[in-house]
């Protein structure tokens, strides 16, 4: 049985991710979903990926902070 993500309002809504997400026709939250699953079915560029990394890496700092 898969297991649902909870992903952050605050990263869904974020400019990038919806800027990305509306390149590839998709919702953020499925963006999302299929950056961190690894699933390739949405053929992002390098520096893509290389945004979305450094959005998710900024908001973990943010929840070990809090």
């Amino acid at each position: 049985m898969k297991q649902k993500t909870e992903l952050p309002e605050e990263l869904c809504a974020d400019e990038a991710v919806c800027f990305i997400a509306d390149r590839h026709h998709v919702t953020p939250q499925q963006l999302l979903r299929h950056f961190l699953c690894g699933e390739a079915s949405i053929p992002l560029e390098p520096n893509e990926v290389e945004i979305l990394k450094g959005l998710l890496r900024t908001e973990c700092t943010k929840d070990e902070q809090r």
